[in-house]
């Protein structure tokens, strides 16, 4: 009786037996997928970072070894994602990711079917307007427009904000799910940024129930202290909420009065989209 040999042969340079991929393959893409996700952590670190971290300080709110840091941060910084001061070493983001966010941006159809309206809508009610979808259980802000009486136009893209306790996160909460509610109230605790915050569930979901009945949320400076925010929910063609707009002022009876051409504008773009 003859023995049959075994299967062997090499795909990108790897021993396969049997038809099975070697462990050293196995082994070398999990400590890539390692690598990519400590180098995630760092760019993530030095972007919401309120100024510029040495490698140390990046080291420490990372959880990354200083060698490994420093090697993340050379390779990062090559690419042009990172930039290292020649002065003192410290850390900001590159301009490499600016075609990344832009070609996002000038791809998004919710962002580019809303900007001409929000132009118009704060044209219309002399506040501050802002555009924000859900993303990882946080408001993400897509767009702004700055009050007409300001000699500028902000935009505020790409800033985060606990959604429980702005007019945007309410407005799209207020329409999803309860399942799914949940299960974002159990990821991000309700924590309170104001004496205003809520920050009990069953009282956040009291407020769900009373967003949904008037149709528009309310942010009674529970965000900040001081700022104020009326936010209604965007639509998709199957009825789901995939974003919201809001008006933002220091007081919140001035923008109460533009609750009607706020929801108008809310069911303008979702009528589009």
């Amino acid at each position: 009786m003859s023995v049959q040999p075994i299967e062997e042969r090499r795909v990108y340079g790897a021993r396969i037996r049997g038809g099975r991929i070697g462990r050293g393959v196995e082994d070398h893409d999990r400590s890539t997928v390692k690598s990519l996700r400590k180098a995630m952590a760092v760019l993530k670190a030095v972007a919401t970072a309120e100024r510029p971290l040495t490698i140390a300080e990046l080291a420490a709110r990372t959880g990354i070894a200083r060698p490994t840091a420093y090697r993340l941060v050379q390779t990062l910084a090559g690419e042009g994602h990172l930039v290292q001061s020649p002065i003192d070493g410290r850390l900001s983001i590159g301009f490499s990711v600016l075609p990344l966010a832009a070609s996002l941006l000038d791809r998004n159809r919710l962002r580019l079917e809303a900007l001409p309206h929000l132009h118009a809508l704060a044209q219309q009610t002399g506040e501050r307007v802002n555009l924000g979808i859900l993303h990882r259980e946080q408001v993400l802000y897509l767009a702004g427009v700055e009050k007409p009486s300001l000699p500028t136009i902000y935009t505020r893209f790409g800033k985060t904000v606990p959604a429980h306790c702005s007019s945007l996160g309410k407005a799209i909460l207020a329409f999803m799910r309860e399942s799914e509610v949940m299960a974002i109230l159990e990821a991000r605790p309700l924590v309170a940024l104001t004496p205003n915050t809520i920050t009990t569930v069953p009282r956040f979901l009291e407020e769900l129930e009373e967003t949904r009945r008037r149709g528009y949320a309310v942010d009674n400076a529970e965000a900040a202290a001081g700022s104020y925010c009326i936010g209604a929910a965007i639509f998709d063609a199957a009825n789901e909420p995939v974003g919201a707009i809001s008006l933002s002022g220091r007081a919140l009876e001035p923008l109460l009065a533009h609750v009607d051409t706020l929801r108008h504008t809310a069911e303008v773009i979702s009528h589009v989209l």
